[in-house]
């Protein structure tokens, strides 16, 4: 396989990437969309909270998977890195110096920086959905609050 359908490959992959991430969020989405109007009915309002709970541990455990993802690519591109230091100090035809050999190493780590980054982005939707669902909990609790209050209030 050559370089270039190599590249073409990694680029195909990270295209693919982009849209499973999509389609999840989109999931996500469409879930949390139908909790709202649970929460606006007593009678479903148990129902919203257990939904909630179960979509905020799913959400978690999917946390966790891609922080250690994030991990174990960032541990190996340092080490790609140094490699390609090694190679451009002692294998490369021109000399180059610090800036030009930084310049030279982040292009060819270009597709890997960019799938860090999509992960990194579909990292910081998790969080922003986590909290929205911890948010639905606390507005959870305040209307049987004020259910309660209500209903005290016409005995």
């Amino acid at each position: 396989m050559s370089t270039e359908e190599k590249v073409l490959s990694e680029e195909d992959k990270l295209k693919k990437l982009e849209e499973t991430f999509d389609m999840e969020r989109a999931k996500y989405s469409k879930k949390i969309s139908a909790l709202v109007p649970m929460i606006k009915e007593l009678n479903t309002i148990a129902e919203a909270q257990v939904l909630m709970l179960s979509y905020r541990q799913m959400l978690v455990d999917e946390l966790h998977k891609f922080r250690t993802v994030v991990y174990k690519h960032k541990s190996n591109d340092r080490n790609t890195k140094k490699l390609r230091i090694e190679y451009y100090k002692r294998n490369y035809d021109m000399k180059l110096d610090s800036k030009e050999m930084t310049e030279y190493i982040n292009s060819d780590m270009t597709l890997r920086i960019q799938k860090i980054d999509l992960v990194e982005n579909h990292i910081s939707y998790i969080l922003e959905t986590i909290s929205t669902l911890d948010k639905m909990g606390f507005a959870i609790k305040n209307k049987i609050a004020v259910e309660e209050i209500n209903y005290k209030g016409n005995i």
